[in-house]
């Protein structure tokens, strides 16, 4: 009896979590109010206090639950290549893609990432700073992987090649998502995750000078 009452409590916690996701990207935390969230989710607004304690803390669930699901699936994608190159390659491919498939978490992200919010969140910066520590520290030992089985330049600083390459990947996924969402900057068409992802390496890994045959600089 009892799990059959924590699953149904599991259920519509969950239920909550999607509907306060889907307010909040559409939004923003300042403007959404915990009644709309009860609509969304077609529940009472006091139900959601047997569940959550406020808004804040609403709002805090809703982005570790996002960021879970994030790690999980770039967890999933990165396969089992034994060459770091594929496997940052996977990475990139795997974040630019899940923001694409899920404009609301792009939208919920963009929101969370302002010095404003991360005052107001004090408490989410340690999870987020935690998750791309993680990140960090995966593509920091696959760099270092690549050096030594020769795939990767050496005489580079790993930490910049951490650097640059996470710098890229965000970039593209904010204009991947732009993109799908009809807001075309200047200059860009739309483009598919995959092939943001092989530009970005052929850019990491070949460099944007154009060479001779013979290596020399055109």
């Amino acid at each position: 009896m009892f799990e059959v009452q924590d699953a149904k409590k599991e259920k519509k916690r969950n239920a909550i979590i999607r509907a306060s996701l889907r307010v909040f990207a559409r939004k923003g935390y300042e403007t959404t109010a915990l009644d709309e969230v009860a609509r969304e989710a077609g529940l009472a607004k006091g139900t959601l206090y047997l569940y959550f304690k406020d808004k804040e803390d609403l709002y805090f669930q809703v982005m570790l639950t996002v960021l879970e699901r994030f790690e999980a699936f770039v967890g999933q994608q990165i396969g089992q290549s034994e060459n770091p190159l594929e496997k940052m390659a996977a990475v990139a491919r795997a974040q630019i893609g899940f923001f694409a498939d899920n404009p609301s978490y792009f939208r919920l992200f963009m929101v969370a990432f302002t010095p404003e919010m991360a005052t107001i969140h004090k408490k989410l910066l340690e999870p987020l700073f935690e998750k791309r520590r993680r990140l960090s520290e995966y593509l920091h030992a696959l760099i270092e992987e690549g050096k030594a089985k020769g795939l990767i330049r050496g005489d580079i600083d790993t930490a910049d090649v951490v650097f640059s390459y996470m710098g890229m990947v965000n970039q593209a996924v904010q204009s991947v998502c732009m993109l799908w969402a009809g807001k075309v900057p200047p200059g860009e068409h739309k483009t598919s995750p995959q092939n943001k992802t092989e530009a970005i390496m052929k850019i990491l890994v070949q460099g944007i000078a154009a060479r001779s045959e013979g290596g020399k600089n055109v």
